[in-house]
């Protein structure tokens, strides 16, 4: 009888355990949890290894449209926010300690170990934060020169236990070797260069991607991250080229990071926003949780002049890596542009709180202070920025701009030398010579046409390469009326740049339109600058985070030569209304006297006495000898 009545009870009991067993089993991840990637431990005995496995295996799991990985520098902002040091190694505690925090489900530890010649890697991806297994894969490689690869099965096997598909592994699976590099030592070097930049640390960076160059020639992202280097250290001919080499490099890349090369050649190297913009949103498209697609379409927006995308993007990309410096720098300058000072000031701020002291946002502080007219503000970045290497030369150069915008030119242009210098000792030619030639056009416009020749042929010696110094050049000879040499240097840019949405729907009609204005040709110039209208309030110059609205300014000075004094005061009163786009550039105060003159050709005699003194006030401590201002004190003086 009882065995009659044993067999359901152990039946009961054996449902009860499965059923368990099913509750309590490793689940896969969802495509929006958060995965937590920490170091690869290594245990081989062998520092060429040191970190670098944990940046390959990370390449490795980025390949995935599935996987959503939390952002390094947001892993380690949160070692940072504990007291320990943000290049602390990820170990298993320290994920368990910051993992519920990040908002993540999981974590991601492993460890490469040496056995002979052989070499073994481990991964294990644990809940976060009791620490059950949720998935386990091991390689092995035979010696030191397949174990990027065996690491790279090894992650592939990972990506399926989580959650993705076979059939999206199989299609999205470069090997590891070929996605980053086979050389150890260059993988190394690769790795130093992403700490370096993780500490905002642009020019150091350079030369340890030049190392991991060296030792692997098609290195593609390593040539990718320093195309992206030298354009945020507005060295723009450096990055071009750069950019050009990891985009030939087209079987060296996963699908992911082809994507992002792609685009940064049509961006970097052929200047086509059009194409940029098409190719970020195919990005976007492909992998929505990647916040460098996001950010990186923003900065196109800032060249067609469109702040509203800008910043629209750029806050997206915060809100996914709320720890990007340069996330915040182009968020806020978005916001400046746009006349919103106090979201921007809010936007550095929170930047600030999270210690990310990078250059870019001092400059951005700077700006802020200056628009807001607060001069300690504006001291203190030049304090800052005193003994630094990177980002000196920008805030010297800023501060040229402020002592110009008072009519201050002698000051100015010691500023200049010393943001020269200071781009010089960093190595930073590109940038020397745009200081050099925004300062040349400066002179030009203040009527100091020998100066503006000699510092425009100065900065051409300075970067004789540079796209952005050469069109600068070719307006102040134009300005200043030497016709051939400009003329000579835009028939060189048109043939060399013809993808370029700058140059040739910007600079060259900007360039022919001061030519003409020159020969006083103005219809023929009003005709010109047609074209350039819908980018009249874009940042047309390199990486710089400002736009003098010359298309405007020079549309005017044609109305003023045809005696079309109320056309002329609607394009200086463009000027006048975006100071978040012109901060501190010349055209601000000259928008004023523009206005005064046009106010005075159209017969407002009293709206052009409140101009004039307007602008004699804002140069109230200018240098008496301007050209310029000579010839405003005798019109207001005819005025009374």
């Amino acid at each position: 009888m009882k065995k009659q009545t044993i067999l359901p009870v152990l039946l009961a009991a054996a449902l009860l355990c499965a059923g368990y067993w099913w509750w309590q089993r490793p689940t896969p991840l969802g495509s929006t949890d958060l995965l937590l990637v920490g170091e690869l431990a290594n245990k081989s005995g062998e520092p060429v290894f040191d970190r670098t496995l944990s940046l390959a295996l990370r390449t490795a799991l980025s390949q995935s449209p599935y996987l959503n990985l939390v952002a390094e520098q947001k892993a380690r902002n949160a070692v940072k926010r504990l007291g320990k040091s943000e290049h602390e190694l990820l170990t298993e505690n320290l994920l368990q300690a910051i993992c519920t925090n990040l908002g993540a489900k999981a974590y991601l530890t492993g460890e490469v170990r040496k056995a002979g010649s052989a070499y073994t890697v481990e991964l294990e991806a644990k809940r976060c934060p009791d620490g059950a297994r949720l998935a386990h894969e091991e390689a092995s490689a035979a010696r030191a020169d397949l174990l990027i690869h065996y690491l790279g099965v090894a992650a592939a096997g990972l990506r399926t236990q989580l959650g993705e598909s076979p059939e999206s592994v199989q299609r999205l699976n470069c090997p590891l070797e070929r996605a980053t590099t086979p050389i150890p030592a260059a993988l190394q070097a690769y790795a130093q260069a992403r700490q370096v930049i993780s500490s905002g640390g642009d020019i150091e960076a350079v030369p340890f991607y030049k190392k991991a160059i060296e030792l692997d020639s098609r290195f593609a992202v390593a040539r990718s991250g320093l195309a992206v280097t030298y354009y945020n250290l507005s060295q723009m001919a450096l990055a071009s080229e750069e950019i050009r080499q990891a985009y030939e490099a087209a079987d060296r890349q996963t699908y992911r990071e082809r994507l992002n090369i792609t685009t940064l050649y049509y961006d970097l190297a052929q200047g086509d926003v059009d194409k940029a913009i098409e190719g970020y949103k195919q990005y976007i498209r492909e992998y929505p949780r990647d916040d460098v697609a996001l950010g990186n379409i923003s900065s196109e927006y800032f060249i067609t002049g469109d702040y509203e995308q800008a910043a629209k993007y750029s806050e997206a990309a915060l809100k996914l890596d709320p720890d990007s410096a340069a996330w915040y720098e182009n968020y806020s300058t978005a916001l400046m542009a746009l006349s919103r000072v106090d979201d921007a000031e809010k936007v550095l701020k929170e930047a600030f709180s999270r210690k990310l002291d990078d250059a870019a946002l001092h400059s951005n502080l700077y700006s802020l202070g200056f628009l807001k007219g607060d001069n300690a503000m504006m001291e203190q970045q030049l304090a800052w920025a005193a003994d630094k290497t990177s980002g000196q030369d920008s805030i010297l150069a800023s501060q040229s701009d402020t002592e110009a915008y008072f009519g201050r030119l002698h000051k100015a242009r010691e500023y200049t030398d010393r943001a020269m210098l200071a781009a010089k000792k960093a190595d930073l030619a590109e940038s020397a010579a745009t200081w050099k030639v925004e300062a040349a056009l400066r002179e030009a416009v203040l009527g100091n046409s020998a100066q503006a020749h000699q510092d425009a042929e100065e900065s051409l010696q300075l970067a004789p390469e540079s796209k952005d110094v050469q069109a600068l050049a070719a307006l102040v000879f134009a300005r200043v009326g030497d016709e051939a040499k400009s003329q000579s240097i835009i028939d060189n840019l048109r043939a060399l740049y013809v993808s370029n949405t700058a140059i040739q729907k910007a600079w060259l009609p900007v360039v022919r339109a001061q030519l003409a204005i020159r020969a006083k040709h103005n219809m023929e110039a009003i005709q010109m600058l047609e074209v350039v209208a819908p980018y009249e309030k874009g940042q047309l110059t390199g990486n710089l985070s400002d736009s003098c609205m010359i298309p405007a300014y020079l549309r005017a000075e044609a109305y003023l030569g045809m005696q079309k004094g109320r056309e002329a005061l609607a394009e200086f009163r463009k000027i006048q209304s975006s100071p978040g786009i012109t901060g501190s550039c010349w055209s601000g105060p000259l928008s004023i006297l523009g206005a005064a003159r046009a106010s005075a050709q159209s017969g407002s005699a009293a709206d052009a006495k409140l101009a004039y003194q307007k602008f004699l006030e804002l140069w109230k401590d200018g240098d008496s000898d301007i050209p310029l201002l000579k010839e405003a004190k005798a019109e207001a003086a005819k005025l009374h």
